[in-house]
């Protein structure tokens, strides 16, 4: 669905940068090159506007900020990773990793790959390379969401876990980028209370990056997806009530929240975190730069050790 949208997006914006070569080079060569360098670094700009924002708003509140010097270098890794992910893994390359469920997964933990807003499966690509290289069990789900709410993922989310469980029989961990961790959160509160429907619940949940209490960046934006996301939403404090309730699935998962202060998305880092869950700053690190942090995949290597004691 992501990958088809984000095919044609390529496609127009081949064509607007075309046709304005055509109308403005007759005209002025200069400002032909003038208007194709504008295109090439709007996302670029973009991103910046956003570590913008996060700066002010830290300022603004009295938190603590990043160092000039980190968010420059944040926006730099992040315009790169961004350009490789939107503008070839995801839209071309959906599927150029695939899962990897071994026949000889039984009692091996294996994990769960749960991607964010505006994303598909593709931005897990190195992380499924590396786990398949060291033959570690794997999924990485692509959900159905473009603009939909974010229980339209439950279907999904909950075949790749009954999948994985199948194959290991051991609790799998998860790992949730971004809106990720609330299609996570959402899921487990549709899993009723007979024991052997929660025979497939995560024994551990890594969010990452997760606007647990909502995005600020989520006002700029339309969409039934985003509006769930919005700080104080109607729809995050139903999912506040029903994880409160006792003997909730919620209850029954250990949390991991993995945040970033150099996050241009979701900030400040306090709306990353999920109380009672373990903290783990990711130092200089920006929302989809994360995904490649060495101290994540530390994060995660410990926790798969963990579960095979």
């Amino acid at each position: 669905m992501l990958a088809r949208w984000l095919r044609c997006l390529t496609f127009f914006n081949l064509a607007l940068t075309v046709g304005w070569c055509l109308w403005a080079w007759p005209r002025s060569p200069w400002l032909a090159l003038i208007g194709v360098v504008i295109g090439v670094l709007s996302g670029k700009l973009w991103l910046g506007l956003q570590f913008l924002t996060m700066v002010a708003f830290k300022k603004g509140k009295g938190l603590a900020c990043p160092a000039p010097a980190q968010v420059l270098h944040a926006w730099s890794q992040e315009t790169k990773e961004s350009a490789r992910q939107f503008m070839w893994q995801m839209p071309w390359a959906e599927w150029a990793a695939p899962d990897h469920v071994p026949d000889s997964a039984n009692g091996q933990r294996g994990v769960v790959l749960v991607h964010g807003w505006m994303c598909n499966r593709a931005v897990w690509t190195q992380a499924l390379e590396q786990l398949r290289a060291q033959n570690i069990p794997c999924i990485a789900v692509s959900l159905p969401l473009l603009l939909h709410r974010i229980e339209t993922a439950r279907p999904t989310l909950d075949a790749a876990l009954r999948r994985m469980h199948a194959a290991t029989g051991v609790a799998p961990l998860v790992m949730a980028h971004s809106m990720g961790g609330l299609v996570v959160r959402d899921w487990l509160r549709s899993v009723s209370a007979d024991p052997g429907d929660r025979a497939h619940l995560p024994g551990d949940v890594l969010t990452i990056g997760s606007p647990h209490h909502g995005s600020l960046l989520a006002h700029c934006v339309l969409g039934a997806n985003v509006e769930q996301m919005r700080p104080r939403s109607e729809w995050l404090q139903a999912l506040e009530h029903d994880e409160a309730q006792p003997g909730s699935a919620f209850s029954n998962v250990r949390w991991h929240c993995a945040f970033a202060d150099c996050d241009n998305v979701v900030f400040p880092e306090s709306t990353s975190q999920l109380a009672g869950a373990q903290p783990h700053l990711i130092a200089g690190y920006a929302h989809v730069q994360m995904l490649t942090s060495p101290q994540l995949w530390d994060v995660a290597r410990a926790l798969l050790v963990r579960a095979q004691r």
